[in-house]
């Protein structure tokens, strides 16, 4: 053959060791394993000018006589071997082979905790009340049919829906003010940036805690600051419409009640929490624009405020393009901060989340293959919203500074 391509085996052995691994924990069938170990030796053959080579290579195959996962690494090692046994290697071919050395451990560590985890879930998904200790039947398309009647996921979904729609324009937009003060030549402005960005370094858990504290009905500061005593925060199910359109006369009752109070207190946090985190984000991208803009402006009589608008807002457009589409994937995964503020989901399960009802029907229930139906669909409603927005708003964007 011209050349030495022997990454092809390099990469049929890398496969193979996976495989073997993921038979011998018990998680896919062993015939996998056993296919590639096939094609690993056939892929041996297109070295036949090469008897020292073809015998190195098929030395891997000895790796089905040893537990793995030791003898599993002689599908890995023995291309290594055969390709230092070469005398003259073409560079191109060199390079190639070097290169898929390196990529492969690393690729081997991605298809272990992103691929192969992904993959599993969607085939769990199919499977009947699959929990790990028994066998479960195949269920098709069960769970999902029951996911759409379920209205806790309807509940769950309609707070996901709300939180994304408060928190990600609040936080990007109070972060784009912050990040036009920062900097502007102000005293201890190096002060106020690292106060800005506490929040994000602290951890959420302990941050969340000291937040509960906050909003305690009894003891809480933020009762004490607003002078409303006894009023229980966190466990209020009323809607936060309902409470704005109180004075008014007018009532609203049902989705249209808006987030609950409680969960307004948990988009509060978020947004405190990872405000930092953009405030910095955008604070970089408004150091990138040129000043000579700003100056030209100023002659021509142009306000502070036309400044921003007409030469800040545009230019910032792909950080804060990248920003909002991070906010959006953020926000539809949010946990943590429920958890630890509304650990039961509230009390209507007016906080309850997408990510958080996921954990309950998998952690809690033990029905991991209800859960991995929802974790499917919430993929799916993930990557639909980054599509819709990034049709809309990508043509806005302007990378021309």
């Amino acid at each position: 053959m011209r050349g030495y391509p022997l990454y092809l085996p390099l990469s049929l052995g890398g496969l193979t060791y996976f495989s073997l691994g993921l038979g011998t924990l018990g998680l896919i069938p062993p015939w996998p394993g056993f296919g590639l170990a096939l094609l690993y030796g056939a892929s041996s053959l297109l070295f036949w000018r090469r008897p020292r080579v073809v015998f190195l290579l098929l030395l891997g195959l000895l790796g089905l006589l040893n537990p793995w996962p030791w003898g599993g690494l002689l599908f890995f090692l023995a291309p290594i071997l055969a390709f230092f046994s070469l005398r003259e290697v073409p560079e191109k071919a060199e390079a190639a082979f070097y290169g898929w050395l390196f990529v492969w451990p690393s690729l081997l560590l991605f298809l272990a905790w992103q691929v192969f985890p992904a993959l599993f879930a969607v085939w769990l998904s199919l499977l009947d009340r699959f929990n790990f200790l028994g066998e479960a039947r195949f269920f098709g398309l069960g769970n999902y049919a029951i996911l759409l009647k379920d209205p806790l996921f309807h509940r769950a979904l309609g707070n996901t829906f709300w939180f994304v729609v408060f928190t990600v324009p609040t936080g990007l937009f109070l972060a784009f003010w912050l990040a036009v003060l920062l900097n502007e030549r102000i005293a201890f402005r190096g002060l106020y940036r690292t106060l800005i960005f506490l929040p994000y370094i602290t951890a959420l858990t302990a941050a969340a805690a000291v937040w509960r504290w906050i909003y305690h009905p009894e003891f809480g500061f933020l009762n004490w600051l607003l002078h409303t005593p006894g009023l229980d925060w966190l466990n209020t199910p009323s809607g936060l419409f309902t409470y704005l359109l109180k004075p008014l006369g007018l009532e609203v009752q049902g989705f249209w009640a808006g987030p609950s109070l409680a969960f307004t207190a948990v988009m509060v946090v978020s947004v405190w929490h990872f405000l930092g985190y953009q405030t910095v984000i955008l604070l970089a991208g408004l150091q990138n624009i040129p000043k000579e803009y700003y100056e030209a402006a100023a002659l021509d009589g142009a306000s502070w405020w036309q400044m921003h608008r007409h030469i800040t807002w545009p230019l910032l457009s792909p950080t804060t393009f990248f920003l909002f589409t991070l906010g959006l994937i953020g926000a539809f995964q949010v946990f943590t901060q429920v958890y630890v503020l509304t650990p039961t989901g509230g009390v209507l399960q007016d906080t309850l989340t997408l990510a958080m009802y996921l954990y309950n029907k998998g952690f809690r229930d033990s029905d991991f293959s209800y859960a991995s139906a929802l974790a499917m669909v919430t993929f799916l409603l993930i990557l639909m919203v980054t599509i819709v927005q990034r049709r809309i708003l990508e043509k806005r964007v302007n990378y021309e500074a």
